[in-house]
């Protein structure tokens, strides 16, 4: 009669929803649920952001009923209530009321995060009643699909937000039964229906236990882009990483998978890569030409892509590997050098030597809104500036600046790449924008440092000691 009366109170539930065969059961026989600490949800890239517990609920006796961790393994085809002793912490993560027939949830948020930390194994949830009559639910050994208990889990992946519902027949293993002080050798694992509280004072208690989604161990590939001085496909020490330089990860049938820019250090990686095979395919700047292909014996620091393609070969990346060895040299021809100041002040015509400048005039040395800006548009003003000796003096730092900044924009007018500078070359033309070298007794020896540093670094530049190679 049980049962019968169990049937009638679905007829509503069943008659929207089309009935299933019978459960396949022949794994229900394993041996005792243990699954320790699931690690793939733990993953880098994967984080849990809900769990929630659901349980149909066939009767109602206004009770509330609790959920609690189960602390120790059990088989849901031999358990008992003797066997099973009482193994579930006191502690309650969950209370729902049997106030009604239908769905009843609790947030188990908390307690599956512990099982992917590995703070507990998942045993699985009991559910308990302290008092009042049965409360019935159904099992998932129920005809139906839909009434059956279910785990729904919510995480964020690199690929955005998901929920996966781990029900019997739907996804993964699920095991329920309950157990019963008044049979306590007896086990009722294939039970069509679970049940909490007492009956004649004796106590029945309710057991669920779900398979948690799983992840494959992710990989990652990248590394360095970097400028390379000597041309000899081999990082040398103070060879600087290149910013901007666009890189595809392929997959390795001429398929670009995604996209990333190099850092301002050069750097770049893809990361949360299922295993399997890839290549990388580096998008070469304008102007500029690779450096040789695996030279010298250390893989970590040469240059990997072919000179003519920018592709290297393919690699198979294996579950939780991380490769940092897929480098690209780049150098700039002789054409793209950079020259001194002082060549620049010899060949303006003022000289035996040909008039270079003139074709790369006019220049700002501020910007071209700045009152205190000096708009180069001839070879008596630029000869003025690189000699320093009409806008203040060498001992003057902006002066210094002027013909610094001066011989920088020279050599970028003539196609010499300024990659490396371009921060200093703004930072210096937003301040000669405002002040000139008549400012100079008036600054800080902070201030001073500042300014004279980025003379320097423009030196540097024009002498070939950082960017391009300088032409001599």
């Amino acid at each position: 009669m049980k049962k019968l009366s169990f049937m009638l109170k679905l007829t509503l539930v069943i008659a929207l929803v089309a009935v299933v065969g019978c459960q396949d059961r022949s794994n229900v026989m394993e041996p005792q649920v243990t699954n320790p600490t699931l690690g793939p949800l733990g993953l880098p890239g994967v984080t849990l952001d809900s769990a929630r517990f659901s349980v149909y609920c066939t009767e109602v006796t206004n009770q509330p009923v609790t959920a609690h961790r189960v602390t120790s393994s059990w088989n849901e085809m031999t358990v008992t209530f003797n066997t099973f002793g009482g193994a579930f912490d006191p502690g309650v993560i969950g209370t729902f009321f049997a106030d009604g027939m239908g769905w009843r949830s609790v947030d188990v948020t908390p307690l599956v995060q512990q099982w992917i930390d590995g703070v507990y194994p998942n045993f699985g949830i009991l559910l308990d009643q302290n008092s009042g009559p049965l409360t019935d639910y159904v099992s998932s050994d129920f005809v139906n699909l839909v009434p059956r208990p279910y785990l729904k889990i919510c995480f964020t992946t690199s690929e955005g937000s998901q929920c996966v519902t781990m029900q019997r027949g739907v996804n993964g293993t699920v095991y329920d039964t309950y157990v019963w002080q008044s049979l306590p050798d007896q086990n009722f694992g294939a039970d069509e229906n679970l049940y909490t509280g007492f009956i004649n004072n004796l106590h029945k208690q309710s057991l669920f236990w779900f398979t948690l989604p799983e992840f494959p161990v992710l990989a990652a590939i990248g590394d360095f882009v970097w400028f390379d001085d000597n041309r000899d496909g081999i990082q040398d020490l103070g060879e600087p990483g290149v910013p901007g330089v666009t890189v595809h990860l392929m997959d390795c049938t001429g398929n670009i998978l995604a996209t990333d820019v190099t850092d301002a250090d050069g750097l770049y990686l893809f990361s949360d890569l299922e295993p399997g095979d890839y290549n990388i395919h580096f998008v070469l700047p304008a102007g500029y030409f690779i450096s040789p292909q695996d030279q010298g014996l250390n893989d970590a620091v040469d240059s990997d892509a072919d000179v003519t393609t920018g592709l290297t070969i393919c690699t198979t990346l294996e579950g939780g590997e991380t490769d940092l060895t897929w480098d690209l040299g780049i150098y700039l021809p002789d054409e793209h050098c950079t020259r001194t100041i002082g060549y620049w002040k010899t060949h303006d015509g003022s000289g035996p030597q040909d008039d270079v400048v003139t074709p790369l005039l006019p220049i700002w040395l501020g910007t071209a809104a700045g009152a205190a800006s000096i708009h180069v548009t001839n070879t008596t003003i630029s000869h003025n500036i690189l000699e320093q000796n009409v806008y203040g003096t060498p001992s003057n730092g902006i002066t210094k600046l002027y013909a610094q900044l001066l011989g920088a924009k020279l050599n970028e007018a003539n196609d010499a790449d300024i990659t490396l500078i371009a921060a200093t070359i703004a930072a210096a033309d937003a301040f000669l924008a405002i002040y000139d070298w008549n400012d100079w007794a008036g600054f800080s020896n902070a201030q001073k440092r500042i300014i004279n540093g980025w003379a320097t670094t423009l030196d540097n530049y024009n002498n070939g000691l950082i960017g391009p190679i300088h032409c001599d």
